[in-house]
């Protein structure tokens, strides 16, 4: 039903611009942090995660593309961390025209696969709080919580 195709690097400059922008109002609207704050905190982890940019060792950026159509549905940034055999998922992002169709779950189900063939032992991934719609899809999936954080605004 779908398969992944590596940015090109303008997409790639495309998706963190997006990425950055994005993440920083999840941060804004799941904790207590000014929207300039999270910003500066989005631009920071980006930068660290994506030093080489797209030539970073252990990240991977891919289009997820429908099968049939080889019409783009969104995105899945997954990295290695192979002194453990674990991976990472994070970010995934379904277009929203394409959203309630499965193209989450496929794009999960076919990294879950391919890792484990390539020697990965697990996979892991966040969720905010508020995104009660990926929580139970992850949920359904099999992944189970590993840390809960807990925060009253005063």
């Amino acid at each position: 039903m779908i398969h992944l195709t590596p940015l090109t690097e303008q997409e790639f400059q495309e998706y963190l611009a997006f990425m950055i922008s994005d993440y920083a109002n999840e941060i804004t609207n799941n904790f207590n942090l000014t929207l300039q704050s999270a910003i500066e905190e989005s631009e920071m982890m980006m930068n660290d995660l994506w030093k080489e940019g797209l030539l970073t060792e252990g990240q991977y950026l891919n289009n997820i593309l429908d099968s049939k159509t080889h019409e783009k549905v969104g995105i899945v940034w997954y990295g290695l961390i192979p002194e453990i055999n674990q991976a990472y998922v994070y970010h995934i992002f379904i277009d929203d025209l394409h959203r309630r169709k499965g193209y989450g779950k496929n794009t999960l189900e076919m990294l879950q696969s391919m890792l484990k063939q390539s020697g990965i032992k697990s996979m892991g991934l966040s969720v905010f709080g508020k995104n009660e719609v990926a929580y139970q899809l992850y949920k359904k999936l099999g992944y189970k919580n590993t840390r809960i954080s807990m925060e009253m605004v005063l």
